[in-house]
């Protein structure tokens, strides 16, 4: 729905979004769930994406500091109510992953990684727009290669033995064995699904995701078997029927359960498959059968949660869906009518045509924009925002139209490559350090005295160090403002690598990260902080990769 809104009718999405704002400023926090006030409800900081998505479609008429900090905030900050921010996030901004400590934590992950994509691509439009060299830029650039590599983590949650993302428990075994794990089983790691609807969750990386189930091809097998399997259920860890189980048996797409949010965009996942065809049939079945007056939603296939029922078909009979949120991007699909009018923005009309379209003819051929043909499955949001002539060709055979791999979304993994955040280079077998312990247990709600005491990381050889995070205690006002990193191969020469003064952490169990000098790779990282004298913290990490043999 915040899409629609961020495109249809953007100056009152931005008085809506500055009302959520508002939440914040009054409050410290924004609500998770659309509701008055702060509710323990749901999973993930869902603000955090849909308003920075809608920041980089150009909607500027909110408070956009104030909401950037308060998603930063949702990323980076342990909150006492339970009713604010995310679960389990002491231990899981440092581990890549929310344990099972926490109910439904993979979904709580999953919903982390995407937010925090969409974060840091604000942030990257910020540092963009910063003054050069300032301390808001290098501050901006640092949280965005931050966010955007905890977007990576997902892949902690894949159990390639299964085959499925697994929740993992506080010691990092999987909480199922391949012998136990049961992908029709519903709730436990999952909030209102299964296995078979989360093996598709994070959008924010279809090459990622594709060379988890061995490349595109892959991919489109996975999706294939979702959609074969037959439409069953176990009722898990809910104990019970839940409506949302029926709904799924009911539509008989296979494990497909189109009445409930997460699995909305799955259809599209064939266009990163590079069999497209298969999106355009699914969608307008779906558009036939779904949305009927019927005993499963009388015009609704489930739950109208905040118009996201209505707004997936709006943007579906339109031909194009925004697949991946927190982009100014949409993944092309089908359209519905042979003409159909949008008014997008205040005064400018997209006019998408389609014709000759029908339940035969449901086969994109080929697609142009205002006379331009587009070989690529995606649309940009300026080409859909200025207007014109959005025009399809359709016929009642698949083509090999937006196949190639080169038609692809931009992804956060190369095609072909295996997704690969950095990681702590402390918890790299063969690394050693001294300090504290408190600051390398992964908990950011220990923590320890560090005035005068140094703290040094000895990485492994094949090591490159990136970044570095400090966490704040339980009082802030002790976090270390001033220090220097130091680097050596030998412990005994050792040189100023980054420099830091003024610092400030604005919250207790803050985690901030700081970027190191590109291109310098030393055995040994020290970290001696200069002020204040009576100094604690809660964490400090050391992030970067490994060799693919040290990993």
């Amino acid at each position: 729905a915040w899409p629609a809104y961020a495109l249809l009718t953007p100056e009152e999405d931005g008085q809506l979004i500055d009302g959520f704002v508002q939440q914040y400023r009054e409050g410290g926090w924004i609500a998770r769930w659309s509701s008055p006030g702060y509710a323990d409800l749901m999973t993930g900081t869902s603000a955090d994406v849909a308003f920075a998505d809608a920041y980089d479609k150009h909607v500027r008429n909110f408070d956009a500091s104030s909401f950037y900090r308060a998603g930063l905030k949702d990323a980076t900050v342990m909150p006492d109510d339970p009713g604010v921010g995310r679960k389990g996030l002491n231990r899981s901004a440092f581990r890549g992953y929310t344990d099972t400590d926490t109910d439904e934590a993979l979904s709580w992950s999953n919903a982390a990684t995407l937010n925090d994509f969409a974060l840091g691509e604000m942030a990257a439009s910020l540092a963009a727009s910063a003054p050069a060299d300032s301390p808001a830029q290098a501050n901006y650039a640092a949280e965005s290669w931050y966010l955007h590599n905890r977007a990576l983590n997902y892949v902690n949650l894949f159990d390639n033995e299964v085959g499925f993302f697994v929740g993992r428990r506080p010691d990092g075994r999987w909480r199922a064995s391949k012998a136990q794990f049961d992908p029709l089983a519903w709730g436990g790691d999952y909030t209102e699904t299964n296995a078979w609807t989360m093996a598709f969750d994070p959008v924010q990386d279809g090459q990622g995701i594709a060379s988890l189930y061995g490349g595109r091809d892959g991919l489109a097998r996975k999706l294939d078997a979702y959609f074969a399997t037959p439409g069953v259920y176990h009722t898990g860890d809910y104990g019970g029927v839940i409506h949302e189980m029926r709904e799924m048996h009911d539509i008989r797409m296979g494990q497909y359960s189109h009445s409930n949010q997460p699995a909305h965009h799955i259809l599209y996942m064939y266009d990163y498959a590079g069999q497209p065809w298969k999106a355009q049939d699914k969608i307008r079945d779906v558009m036939n059968r779904l949305y009927r007056g019927t005993a499963i939603g009388q015009g609704y296939p489930g739950d109208e949660d905040n118009g996201e029922m209505s707004a997936w078909w709006v943007f579906s009979a339109a031909g194009f869906y925004p697949l991946r949120m927190g982009t100014p991007t949409y993944a092309i699909g089908a359209p519905r009518f042979e003409i159909m009018r949008l008014t997008v923005g205040q005064d400018r009309v997209l006019t998408v045509h389609a014709p000759g379209v029908s339940d035969r003819n449901r086969f994109v051929q080929s697609v142009s924009l205002n006379g331009r043909p587009l070989t690529r499955w995606w649309l940009s949001h300026d080409e859909i925002a200025g207007g014109g002539d959005l025009t399809f060709q359709m016929g009642p055979q698949p083509s090999q139209w937006g196949s190639s791999p080169d038609a692809s979304l931009p992804s956060l993994t190369p095609a072909g490559q295996t997704p690969s955040p950095a990681v702590d280079l402390a918890d790299v077998p063969g690394a050693t350090h001294t300090g504290p312990d408190a600051l390398f247990d992964n908990d950011a709600l220990t923590s320890a005295p560090i005035g005068g005491t140094d703290v040094t990381v000895t990485v492994s050889a094949d090591a490159s160090a990136l970044a570095y995070t400090v966490t704040s205690t339980g009082s802030p006002d002790l976090a270390p403002s001033a220090w220097e990193i130091l680097a050596s191969d030998d412990n005994r020469t050792w040189q100023v690598v980054d420099h830091r003064t003024g610092e400030a952490f604005p919250w207790k169990h803050q985690t901030r990260p700081f970027l190191l000098p590109k291109g310098a790779t030393h055995r040994m990282y020290r970290w001696h902080v200069l002020k204040p004298v009576s100094a604690e913290a809660g964490e400090f990490e050391l992030l970067g990769h490994t060799s693919p043999s040290a990993r």
